[in-house]
């Protein structure tokens, strides 16, 4: 249909340029493509014109890379000559390339129904197969090809891959042996067995099989960078180390993966200074190569050296204004430099050209929510929640801001609707579990910190909350204590847990073992009133009445807000705390916040929410949820 209109267009880019991009994937006997002289018949009808304009604007959009507006061109041409294999071919191709792996299937199936030698377009079938994570599809149209073509190199190479993601060991090695033995001098076959022992565990005749491949090719890089993988999987980085170096100076000065893998090892090893000085050489030797930079950004970011981060960032935000990925980070990092106002700006434009992205609101609403702007966080919020209604983390922040204000009846209600949208999410239990705590609800406060265990044995803070509420009220003390020890187990050395620990066991009467266990904490937490004030409180009960207003008055000292704990000293006829030398200043301190508090200042030295998660503050043994923390 197309023939004269295609060897037209294939002579003049022949003579503009020397090569040209492949769609088939070329293999190793040199079948020809799906497309041939003698797939086009004689009498062709005749087309509309819009046809064949469709036609030349796809191959020109493809040959500039423009591969959405060809395939559009290509389907449109295609609707007035649906059984071209050209443009079935051009179609395929382009959908597998722009992610659209089901409908490639379906026309390339189409495509082999028609084609008089289908091979090449089974093979480009069993590779979308392939990508699209089929591989028992993929294995069974190797087959398929197999039977038509026995010696195809690719496919049996390709097979062992595939039965290799199945897990299919022995049969992987079959077909990757057969391919070699078409071909014992293709150093492909010999990595890609090499990857088969890989996998198995089986690291030496991994590495043996990647040597036969460099002493088929010398320069093979894929086969160093896999020996270089077996000594990073047995955990000698200096051997691996040696081999990424060996691949930059004598295989490939410009190979991304050794380049990266030396750094990522020089940056587990805690090496930054090597990992910084090897990307800053490589950046020299190649400028345009922005992937070093961002590299080199994410090692500034990982040792906290922010202000380097974001100058790197910026120089790939002027090159690459459009890149989300990049306004992220540099968002973050702002975040992390206490600089709200850029942070928000680098939100506003993700959203500006991707008004979908749920990130970017998440981000956004925690800065209003610190600005202290709580309607317009709440508002955007809100617009998370409609862009992705199963993504708990827009519930959790609306939640906490209802709870910072005090309307607990609103935080119970934007819990209980994200509850109904993600039910087994157990941080929306443990949120709403803790509003009931606030709300004076005991027995609905037990019922969703047992809901959020039962959804997540391990949640420490469930496990402590709860046992620490049973302790306090005095009620179902060996439970108490059964759950906290619970949580120390996964949390062996928290301060907090250590407390509720040493209440429940004063509660129950366990002195010597309250003691012990509050002296931990408060070892393990020396700044913490709470814990000072339990001690404060065993030591009234055994009569110590020195040492109970010692520990009082350090509770105190760390909390002067504290009035129940005033009263308490008052009643056990310690006279008032505030009269004490040693709490005058701190009551004074204490006179002046209220003062600035009550002119509502922005809270700037709030530091930012990390990974879009709200962190848990620990407290009086229990976990409060909270935007300072």
């Amino acid at each position: 249909m197309f023939k004269l209109i295609i060897l037209l267009i294939f002579v003049i880019v022949a003579g503009a340029c020397s090569s040209t991009k492949h769609v088939i994937i070329e293999d190793t006997n040199g079948h020809q493509d799906i497309i041939s002289d003698s797939t086009e018949e004689d009498g062709e009808q005749i087309l509309p014109p819009e046809a064949y304009y469709n036609f030349l604007a796809g191959f020109l959009h493809e040959q500039g890379g423009e591969l959405k507006k060809a395939l559009e061109n290509y389907e449109q041409a295609l609707s007035h000559d649906r059984n071209s294999l050209f443009l079935l071919s051009r179609v395929a191709a382009l959908q597998a390339k722009l992610g659209q792996l089901n409908k490639a299937v379906e026309t390339m199936n189409k495509l082999i129904e028609i084609a008089p030698r289908p091979v090449p377009a089974i093979f480009l079938l069993a590779e979308i197969y392939f990508n699209l994570g089929d591989h028992e599809k993929s294995v069974e149209t190797y087959d398929r090809l197999l039977s038509l073509d026995a010696g195809n190199i690719r496919a049996y190479l390709n097979r062992g891959i595939a039965l290799l993601n199945l897990k299919r060991h022995d049969e992987a090695i079959a077909s990757i042996q057969k391919g070699i033995d078409l071909n014992p001098e293709n150093p492909v076959g010999y990595t890609y067995l090499g990857n088969v022992y890989f996998d198995k565990g089986d690291l030496k005749k991994a590495r043996k099989n990647y040597h036969k491949a460099i002493s088929k090719r010398s320069n093979y890089e894929p086969a160093y960078l896999k020996i270089a993988a077996t000594y990073i999987k047995e955990e000698n980085f200096e051997m691996a180390e040696d081999t990424y170096k060996y691949i930059l100076k004598n295989i490939n000065p410009f190979s991304h993966e050794a380049l990266f893998q030396l750094t990522q090892i020089y940056v587990q090893m805690k090496e930054y200074d090597k990992a910084v000085d090897l990307l800053e050489n490589a950046f020299i030797q190649n400028p345009r190569d922005l992937d070093i930079l961002f590299r080199l950004a994410l090692i500034y970011k990982e040792t906290k050296d922010y202000q380097k981060a974001i100058d790197k960032l910026k120089i790939l935000v002027a090159a690459r204004p459009r890149d989300l990925r990049l306004h992220e980070y540099l968002g973050y990092l702002y975040e992390e430099t206490k600089d709200v106002d850029k942070a928000r700006k680098e939100y506003e434009y993700i959203i500006s050209l991707d008004p979908e992205n749920i990130d970017a609101h998440l981000h956004l609403g925690y800065l209003y929510a610190r600005k202290g702007e709580e309607e317009k966080a709440i508002s955007i919020l809100k617009k998370a929640i409609t862009i992705d209604p199963k993504r708990p983390n827009s519930y959790y922040m609306i939640g906490i801001i209802y709870s910072q204000g005090g309307d607990y009846k609103k935080a119970e209600e934007i819990y209980l609707t994200g509850i109904e949208a993600v039910p087994d999410d157990p941080e929306l239990h443990f949120n709403l579990g803790i509003v009931y705590d606030k709300l004076e609800r005991f027995e609905d406060m037990v019922s969703e910190m047992r809901m959020t265990i039962e959804i997540d044995p391990d949640h420490e803070n469930a496990l402590n909350y709860l046992g620490y509420s049973f302790a306090d009220n005095g009620i179902n003390l060996d439970e108490a204590i059964s759950l906290v020890e619970r949580a120390l187990k996964i949390k062996p050395d928290n301060g907090a847990y250590v407390d509720s620990l040493g209440w429940a066991y004063y509660k129950k009467g366990l002195i010597d073992l309250a003691i012990q266990h509050l002296k931990r904490a408060s070892k393990l937490m020396p700044d913490d009133p709470v814990i000072m004030e339990h001690l404060g409180d065993v030591y009234i009960n055994m009569n110590m009445k020195a040492k109970a207003r010692e520990e009082w008055l350090k509770s105190l000292e760390m909390n002067i807000e504290n009035k129940k704990l005033i009263e308490k000293f008052k009643e056990a006829g310690f006279g008032d705390p505030e009269m004490e030398d040693r709490l005058k200043d701190k009551l004074e301190e204490y006179n002046k916040k209220k003062l600035k508090d009550s002119e509502d200042l922005p809270k700037e030295d709030v530091p930012p929410v990390q990974n879009n998660l709200i962190k848990l503050k620990e407290s009086h043994g229990k976990l409060l949820t909270s935007f300072s923390v």
